[in-house]
């Protein structure tokens, strides 16, 4: 009899069990997390606990709507598990980065978030732990709804609650400041990224970018005479962090022994940035020589752009012009749509030519360097072949390195037998990179007719390898997610030269190629040749998620703007390289503060003639 009372009073419990508590233990075991971890938000100050107790309250409203959605227990199978996923998802990635998901993240990323590649990447910052605790979280939830249909169980509408619910929301949107569950950061993040920016800002020309010619250094002008224009090879390696360069790994060497070793036979910049955090916004200011865009990707959300690559510019003078990438999908953030726009004639993509022997040297996001370079100066060999005599420019980006950089059979790791976070297995596959780029130059010096080449090396976009505890390049300013390498070897004709005092970026990369090889004609670059040192430098810099970062670099002086809240930083990267020590408030900086703060119009003036397609007429 006992037994059966207690058995009675259990099942009542658990059928008191309802979303709401569900969802509380999910995020009361992330902010214990949090403060134990310290982040940025979770400590026992009146206002942090004040704003996690209201968290509480958001996600109950929350809960209540969706309690009101489920009326019948197919919508509870379906619901229930697919909120507490997202809920694990939100709340881990706040754990790991130390951040909320910014909504244009997964706007601008949705496309591509399919491929078993891009997953890898996704997951990356969450934890065994996570996944774990998903489970759990949504087996309890099927086991309670299954036997006792405690989700769907029929409950009386009360439209009290559902208004208050609606009232705790709306205040929870319209505070100034970020309080609230993760599901509400996320929702307030949709409206506190409708930034209009560039709407005052105002040009002089209709298409201020358009230039008819490209204006020639005197480098171009004393160029020793030469039979026939140079060939030029463009290596993007993949997510290559500069402070990797020149550094010594655990195991005594160089990360980066063989690239090293070019320094001195080429001209080096110490100070040359991707001018954003991806690919695709890399090759955009790479090919096309504009800025990328801080709402959304040129190459997605602005396909039908009028715009002109430097591509165009070396066909249009006799180049043939070649684009062959490592990875293995083109249609990947329309990548062939937009390389053909840029003025590629010829698009490939090493798929094509893979042959069944190259399967083990294909892991993580595609084919190991070595095998890519051997694939391409096989194609380049016949390409020659029939056409011979041309001068071409090849674009070569790799995938060797790709975060996470799973996958690479343990007979190849020279670092780290048994790595253990992602620095670790970057720095593995940053070492096979750099030793199949010693493979290139002797595939190259093997064939004659590329004598006359021109050798540019560099990379897409950076990767933070926790300088700062950050390992997600999508969430901070610091100069890790930006600097990149960039060598140019021309032999015989380039002087060996370190720049240390001057700052470039990807959209002087077209310039300067326009230069090498000494075409002109009508184009939007808005960059400057290496070679020109004469017209000052400044860097623009776009982080366009985590409420965005807009910033300019005038070495040594580096200004951020972050457009969600406001906040200002000025950093003197010359004495305080680690950016620890913030400016913004010293009156000795003011004018210096002054200046860079009127320098982000470039910035939102680049956005506005994209947004109203007036890079160059048609």
């Amino acid at each position: 009899m006992m037994m059966d009372i207690g058995y009675m009073k259990g099942k009542e419990i658990i059928k008191r069990l309802n979303l709401t508590i569900l969802l509380f233990a999910i995020q009361g075991i992330y902010f214990i997390l949090f403060f134990y971890k310290n982040i940025s938000g979770f400590s026992f100050s009146l206002k942090d606990l004040i704003s996690a107790l209201f968290s509480f309250i958001t996600l109950l409203a929350i809960s209540s709507i969706v309690e009101i959605i489920i009326i019948e227990q197919i919508l509870a199978l379906v619901i229930i598990p697919l909120l507490i996923i997202a809920t694990v998802a939100l709340y881990s990635y706040r754990l790991h980065t130390g951040y909320s998901v910014d909504f244009s993240l997964i706007k601008d990323n949705i496309g591509i978030s399919f491929s078993p590649e891009a997953f890898s990447t996704i997951s990356s910052p969450f934890s065994a732990a996570d996944f774990i605790l998903a489970i759990i979280f949504v087996l309890v939830a099927l086991l309670l709804e299954l036997r006792f249909k405690v989700f769907s169980a029929k409950i009386t509408k009360s439209y009290k609650k559902i208004i208050a619910a609606i009232v705790v929301l709306v205040i929870a949107f319209a505070i100034p400041f970020d309080s609230g569950d993760e599901f509400t950061l996320l929702i307030k993040s949709i409206f506190k990224n409708q930034n209009n920016l560039y709407a005052s800002v105002h040009t002089n020309k209709e298409f201020p970018y358009e230039k008819q010619s490209v204006a020639q250094t005197s480098f171009s002008q004393n160029i020793p005479s030469l039979k026939k224009r140079p060939n030029i090879i463009l290596i993007l390696i993949e997510s290559f962090n500069a402070n990797f360069t020149e550094k010594k790994a655990p195991d005594g060497i160089d990360y980066t022994p063989f690239f090293n070793s070019l320094i001195n036979k080429g001209l080096y910049i110490e100070r040359f940035y991707g001018n954003s955090i991806q690919t695709c916004k890399g090759q955009a200011a790479v090919f096309f020589s504009i800025l990328p865009s801080f709402n959304g990707k040129i190459f997605v959300d602005y396909s039908d752009l009028n715009i002109k690559g430097f591509p165009s510019l070396l066909a249009e003078n006799g180049y043939e012009t070649i684009f062959f990438q490592a990875y293995h999908n083109l249609k990947f953030d329309n990548t062939e749509h937009n390389m053909r726009k840029a003025g590629f004639n010829i698009v490939k993509t090493f798929a094509e030519f893979k042959r069944k022997e190259d399967r083990p040297y294909i892991w993580g996001w595609g084919v190991e360097d070595r095998v890519f370079y051997e694939r391409f100066f096989e194609f380049l060999d016949s390409y020659i072949k029939k056409n011979p005599g041309k001068p071409f420019f090849a674009a070569l980006p790799t995938v060797g390195t790709h975060i996470p950089c799973d996958g690479l059979p343990m007979e190849r790791r020279e670092i780290y037998k048994n790595p253990e976070n992602i620095k670790e297995k970057y720095s593995n596959a940053l070492r096979l990179s750099d030793r199949h780029l010693e493979v290139f130059f002797k595939l190259l010096k093997e064939r004659a007719y590329l004598d006359n080449t021109v050798i540019i090396i560099t990379s897409d976009h950076s990767f933070p390898m926790k300088e700062h505890g950050i390992y997600n390049n999508e969430v901070c300013f610091y100069d890790e997610a930006f600097r990149i390498p960039l060598l140019i070897l021309w032999e015989g004709v380039i002087s060996p030269k370190r720049i240390r005092g001057r700052v470039c970026s990807q959209v002087d990369i077209g310039p300067t190629i326009a230069d090498i090889a000494g075409v002109t004609g009508k184009h939007n670059m808005i960059g400057i040749s290496i070679f020109d040192s004469k017209t000052p430098a400044i860097v623009y810099l776009i982080q366009p998620y985590n409420g965005k970062f807009l910033q300019t670099v005038d070495y040594p002086y580096k200004y951020i703007k972050h457009l969600k809240t406001g906040k200002e930083y000025l950093f003197n990267l010359e004495k305080d390289p680690l950016e620890t020590s913030n400016l913004i408030n010293a009156n000795e900086y003011s004018a210096i503060k002054e200046k860079l703060q009127g320098s982000l119009e470039a910035i939102y003036t680049n956005q506005k003639l994209i947004e109203e397609n007036k890079i160059i007429s048609k």
